[in-house]
């Protein structure tokens, strides 16, 4: 959406927004290698402009962990000039760790507000045997998560998804549904009141890890989708690995071809 329309749009939106808590620097900060490439990613895609308002999307995992990090730091340059804070959804998933996932939260000095809303039982209800939720699951997700963004004045909600991520999703595409379509960087709803945005998407998964460890940070697993030992993803990982052996740096060639620039790209050792 673009011209007067998405200027109106966002004219109503910043109408009367909800006050946000003011945010400070996170204890764990990221690389300069990390903070470079995600800066490249915000400017390259066009990911944040002055005056967004942006959720960030908080599972508990290391990926969203790191991004709000990020997002902390770029909130503190003056040509990005934007809002953010932290959002979390209560699916009611049996077994998730609440008292891990508000300790980590706390002790990184992530603000953030938690939606409670059961899509578990729904996802549950759904489910073939041995069918495996992640997909049905996530897409609740992100439906509660833009409805909640929409009707709170976010106008972006920022996920953690990193290169690997994108590395997998254009394998799945092209293996399981005959297509070449790599994860985008910035995805707007049907009706364009909210854009999904991933700051992370040139960013390697071991510089996630990397990071998580430096730090000694504990993120939080899924209950239901980790315990899952066989998934169409987790066999895209391994492929990859493989691909790895004979290419050691496939991240950077893929990153480069699926989204240009990569050569002027730092690597990540």
């Amino acid at each position: 959406m673009t011209g007067p329309r998405r200027a109106a749009t966002l004219r109503a939106m910043h109408a009367q927004p909800t006050p946000l808590p003011p945010i400070a620097r996170l204890d764990a900060p990221p690389s300069k290698a990390v903070l470079a490439l995600a800066e490249r990613a915000v400017r390259d895609f066009d990911l944040i402009q002055p005056g967004d308002r942006i959720a960030v999307g908080l599972s508990g995992g290391k990926d969203s962990l790191l991004l709000a990090g990020v997002m902390a730091h770029l909130a503190q340059r003056a040509d990005l000039d934007f809002e953010w804070t932290g959002v979390h959804l209560d699916q009611r998933q049996p077994g998730f760790d609440r008292a891990g996932f508000d300790a980590v939260c706390a002790a990184l000095g992530i603000p953030v507000t938690v939606v409670a809303e059961d899509t578990w039982s729904v996802v549950e209800a759904q489910l073939k045997p041995g069918q495996i939720p992640c997909s049905i699951c996530g897409r609740m997700r992100r439906g509660v998560l833009n409805r909640w963004c929409a009707e709170h004045g976010f106008n972006k909600l920022a996920l953690g998804h990193h290169l690997d991520d994108a590395i997998e999703t254009f394998f799945l595409n092209l293996l399981y549904q005959r297509r070449l379509d790599p994860l985008k960087p910035a995805t707007p709803t049907a009706d364009g009141q909210v854009t999904t945005i991933r700051p992370l998407i040139l960013v390697e998964e071991q510089a996630v890890k990397d990071w998580a460890a430096r730090h000694g940070v504990q993120p939080v697993a899924c209950p239901v989708c980790d315990p899952f030992p066989r998934s169409r993803r987790r066999d895209l990982k391994q492929l990859v690995d493989g691909f790895r052996t004979l290419q050691p740096q496939l991240a950077q060639s893929v990153r480069e071809a699926l989204y240009g620039k990569g050569d002027s790209l730092p690597v990540l050792g």
